[in-house]
Order: C-alpha cells, then sequence, then structure tokens
C-alpha cells in the first residue's frame, strides 16, 4: 500500500493507532526516519506491542490489507465524483442542462468546490515543517485572468471548465472576470466584475468562490482592491496584444513578410499601421510574431487547429508575458474588425464575437453605402485641422470617398446628416484610431449589433504614445461628409 493512501486514511481516522503504525512503517521502509518515528509516537501503546513482542508480519499485513480495501473504495468514489464533474463541464460547455450530474441544480462553482476539494496529503498532527515539504516563501503566486459571458442561458461554464482543466501542482489564483451577453455577442469591458475565483493552493486543493449573489444565490464576499486593480491592468493589456497582433497580421498582408519590430509598424504616413504604441508592445511584441507565423502557416497546410497548438507551446513560460492568461495566449485572440449597424447608428470594434468597443455614430442614411471595407489611410488631424469637419482622426474606407472621421457637428451623431460617412465624437474617433490598425476590415449593413454602447470611463480610455508624422500635408481628403 502506497503512504498516500494511509496518510489520507489517517488524516480521516487520526484516533487509529494500527494505522499511524503501519504509516510510520512505510516512512522507515522508505529511509524517512524522522516521519517514521512521528507516526511511531502517535501509535503509542500499538507500537510498543508490535515491536517488543515481534509479531509475525501476517498480523499486521492482514490489518493493512484491510486499510487498503477501505482506500480503495474511497478512491473509486473520489474518481466517480470527478467523472460526474467531467460530465457536467462537458455539459456546460455544450449548452445542455445536466440531467441526473450530482450539482446538477447548483451553479457550476458550487459544483466544482463540492467534487475537487482534495484530501491534503499529511495527518493533522504532522508538524508545520513536514506539511509544507518546503517553506511558503519557496512557493510563487500564480495570478491568471480569463474572462467569460455571463447572461442568456451562460454561466461561466466554459472558462471555469478550462481553468480546472490547468489547475494542478502550485499555488495558482484564477480570476473569471463577467463579460455581459447580448444575442450572440459578448461585451467586453475595462472594468469587468470577477464572477468566480479558482484557488489551487501549495497541496493541489483546488476551491471555487462565486463573487455573484445571482450566481451563488449567498451574499459572497468582497473582491479585494488588489484583484481589482490586477484585472484592470489585465483587460488593458489584452487590448493592447488585440492592437498588436492586429497591426502584425496587416503588415504581413501588405508587405508579404514579417515585421521586424514595433517599429516597423509604427512609421510616418503612409506606413502608420499603428495609431499609438506604448512600451508594453516591444514585450510582447515577439511572442505575438511568432503566434501570428505559426497560425498563418498553419492555415496555409490546412491545419488550424495544430496552428494553435504551436502557438500555446510558445507561450509557455512564467515570465513569458501572457502568463498570467488563461491558456497562455491572448484573450482576443481573433483579429480586430469594425462593424457598422445603420439600423441603430451603432460602430463596434470587434475580436470574434466579442465586442471590443460599442460606439454611437453619425451616419448619411441610405447615403452610407452597404458592404465590405477595410481601413487604407490614417490620418491626424486630416486636411491639416484638429477642429475641420473631419475632426483630428480620420480612416478612409478601401480608397473610397468615404471615411470614419471626427465631426464638428457633435450633435449630428445619432443622426443621419453625413453625405455618406461616418461621424464620430472627438474620444470616440481618438480611441478607434488608436486600436485599429490600418487594414482593419470594416463591414457597413443593417441590423448587425445590439442597440447598446460600451465606452470606457476617461480615465480608462485606449490611449498611449501617438506616432509621429501621422497628417498629409499633400493631400486634401473630399470625403463625402
Amino acid at each position: 500500500m502506497q503512504n498516500t493512501d494511509l496518510r489520507s486514511y489517517v488524516k480521516k481516522h487520526p484516533d487509529n493507532k494500527m494505522a499511524w503504525y503501519l504509516l510510520g512503517k512505510e516512512y522507515l521502509g522508505e529511509g524517512q526516519e524522522a516521519k517514521a518515528n512521528y507516526c511511531f509516537q502517535q501509535a503509542g501503546e500499538v507500537y510498543e506491542a508490535f515491536e517488543r513482542s515481534k509479531a509475525p508480519a501476517d498480523i499486521w499485513m492482514d490489518y493493512q490489507e484491510k486499510l487498503v480495501e477501505v482506500s480503495e473504495q474511497k478512491e473509486k468514489k473520489r474518481r466517480k465524483r470527478k467523472m460526474w464533474l467531467t460530465l457536467l463541464m462537458f455539459l456546460l460547455l455544450a449548452g445542455l442542462p445536466p440531467a441526473d450530474a450530482p450539482g446538477a441544480n447548483r451553479g457550476a462553482a458550487d459544483a466544482l468546490s463540492e467534487a475537487l476539494e482534495s484530501e491534503d496529503d499529511m495527518p493533522d498532527g504532522m508538524p508545520a515543517k513536514e506539511q509544507r515539504g518546503a517553506s511558503q516563501a519557496s512557493v510563487e503566486q500564480n495570478n491568471v485572468f480569463t474572462a467569460a459571458g455571463f447572461g442568456n442561458g451562460n454561466d461561466g461554464g466554459t472558462a471555469l471548465a478550462a481553468a480546472w482543466s490547468e489547475s494542478g501542482a502550485g499555488v495558482k489564483t484564477t480570476a473569471v472576470l463577467g463579460m455581459q451577453t447580448a444575442k450572440t455577442w459578448y461585451i467586453w469591458k475595462r472594468d469587468m466584475p470577477v464572477k468566480y475565483i479558482m484557488q489551487t493552493n501549495q497541496k493541489g486543493k483546488l476551491t471555487a468562490q462565486s463573487y455573484d449573489a445571482k450566481q451563488c444565490n449567498c451574499k459572497p464576499p468582497e473582491v479585494s482592491s488588489k484583484i481589482k486593480r490586477m484585472a484592470l491592468s489585465w483587460t488593458s493589456k489584452q487590448e493592447t496584444a488585440a492592437a498588436l497582433s492586429s497591426a502584425i497580421i496587416s503588415y504581413h498582408k501588405q508587405h508579404k513578410a514579417w515585421p521586424k519590430s514595433v517599429t516597423a509598424l509604427a512609421q510616418p504616413f503612409p506606413n502608420n499601421i499603428l495609431g499609438e504604441t506604448s512600451a508594453e508592445m516591444s514585450d510582447m511584441f515577439p511572442e505575438l510574431l511568432a503566434m501570428s507565423q505559426a497560425k498563418t502557416q498553419a492555415v496555409e497546410r490546412g491545419a488550424a487547429d495544430i496552428g494553435r497548438t504551436q502557438a500555446a507551446e510558445l507561450s509557455k513560460g512564467k515570465k513569458a508575458p501572457f502568463a498570467d492568461t488563461l491558456g497562455g495566449q491572448p484573450f482576443l485572440e481573433k483579429p480586430l474588425e469594425i462593424v457598422i449597424d445603420k439600423s441603430n447608428h451603432r460602430l463596434a470594434l470587434i475580436s470574434g464575437s466579442t465586442i471590443v468597443r460599442m460606439y454611437e455614430v453619425g451616419l448619411g442614411g441610405e447615403r452610407t453605402p452597404e458592404g465590405s471595407y477595410v481601413i487604407t489611410d490614417k490620418v491626424v488631424n486630416p486636411n491639416g485641422h484638429s477642429n475641420g469637419e473631419f475632426g483630428s482622426r480620420g480612416m478612409q474606407l478601401s480608397n473610397t470617398n468615404y471615411a470614419i472621421h471626427g465631426t464638428n457637428e457633435p450633435d449630428s451623431i445619432g443622426l443621419d446628416e453625413s453625405l455618406g460617412c461616418v461621424r464620430m465624437s472627438k474620444a470616440d474617433v481618438e480611441e478607434l484610431f488608436a486600436l485599429a490598425p490600418q487594414g482593419t476590415p470594416v463591414r457597413i449593413g443593417k441590423n448587425l449589433l445590439p442597440e447598446l454602447t460600451s465606452v470606457p470611463k476617461s480615465e480608462q480610455r485606449y490611449k498611449y504614445k501617438l506616432v509621429p508624422q501621422q497628417n498629409n500635408p499633400n493631400k486634401t481628403y473630399h470625403w463625402l461628409n
């Protein structure tokens, strides 16, 4: 019998002196005399009786076999519970209501907390130094974040399943942030609330805590200010990564080659693929470049799944730029796109099914064309004016006479008063200019987006260092404003 089974048994039955004695014999056989002596002390008179009488081995072997039988029964029960949990997670992923699985009528976090609460390896009475094995100072805390949709039947099951599958040795805290859902869309925000925190301690014990009163039907504790600050930093970082990785892809499409640095993406007009840069971009550039290369090569070979696996392998290691992201890769993995809905005067910057920003815009009614375009020219202060008819930023659509730009008529936002262009407020167009690289696809149509807005507070706007010389003094724009 392995002493791990005996340790678990002794923890549950600390008064069983024979179990303490058998555990001591196991440790003695492994040469761990200190642990063996402690166990013999707990065994007391049983140790004295067996050691002095030199009882035949078959007497205590028979007793040990009974303990083995008890331990195996517990192990089967543990495996069964884990099997049910796995089934529950798969059903959550599939969006199906689990009918008979334990915990089916509770939230996913409740099921996780009950089903995965592992037994500690060492007995309660073991000295603290023996319990830890290594000093607490030697254990590094690993804080990881992800996000998931909540609402419209979503309860974060996908993220919880991913967090569970990545749990293992080492101290780890995984926070799941909640995205609002709207039909098939997930709404990204800078200050998304923490919905769950899953923790693994140095013994491998996994627990889950819900911070959503509606989900857990309870009064949850307060999320620490430290976690909130880290969450804000994480969401900001994901937006930076989305802009940079989209710029890398745009560069490759334009030049049929890969950029060698962030500087290659942040040149003066007309090579200003990026509108703004940050110091953080230089740190994440090598990994994002390698990921983009792996995915592109895999798609060309018709093996996109392999490309994603290769990209994941590139992101391993505690010092990797996305070690704080569940899965080790950027959360907003799909290239950025712009969707403009003429039905409700909305412009959304999206990554896959996630709406990163949603602005209210001014349009031209039927004069605004429908179809697919890309951002070509990106211009700061079109025609040399920051307060002119095109505002402080302009983004031309596929070399046409249409553009997304600012306006000196802010009251026209939400109305159909332009000759076809897309008007935005100053703060909105400057943020979009910084986020959306040159080459970003633009789709214009009707009934494409939900009727809401998602704009950060002014202090949380995406704003970094403006790339110099992004004006174009050699051209006068005649967009259909």
